[in-house]
């Protein structure tokens, strides 16, 4: 049976944990047990293909399954998922976290990307860098 949202620990749940994705449904559980220890967690899972639809049914999940004002913690599209439902609902928030999300202006994705070659050996470097090249010159239609 499909539960949404996941609950961990007791009432009240106030952290609401956002997975990324789309397709990344309870890769938030391993935080969420180690957080219900002490506090009551939401993990609800993302179902809507619009991003419209998305934010609307968090709303409706928060609102159901949380006391209010709650926490977010979004990881990597669910980040961006948490921006998106704060500036619609700021009243619902009190606290947002994001972890590992992509650059929220254009001017930081550069950074972003010498930060994440930097992380990689010299050999990792050349494949990425590779691979970005082949991608780059590659005809769409290859794909269809």
């Amino acid at each position: 049976m499909f539960v949404n949202p996941r609950k961990y620990g007791l009432p009240s749940y106030n952290i609401i944990l956002i997975h990324g994705g789309p397709g990344a449904l309870g890769d938030m559980a391993p935080v969420a047990k180690v957080l219900a220890v002490n506090f009551g967690v939401l993990e609800p899972f993302q179902t809507k293909e619009k991003i419209k639809d998305l934010v609307d049914e968090m709303y409706e999940i928060i609102i159901v399954n949380s006391d209010l004002p709650v926490v977010l913690v979004g990881h990597s599209w669910g980040a961006w998922l948490a921006i998106i439902f704060t500036a619609k609902y700021p009243s619902l928030v009190k606290k947002i976290i994001l972890i590992s999300s992509g650059a929220f202006e254009v001017k930081y994705i550069s950074d972003q990307l010498k930060t994440r070659l930097d992380r990689l050996s010299g050999n990792e470097q050349f494949e990425v860098e590779y691979l970005m090249r082949e991608m780059s010159n590659s005809d769409p239609k290859e794909f269809d």
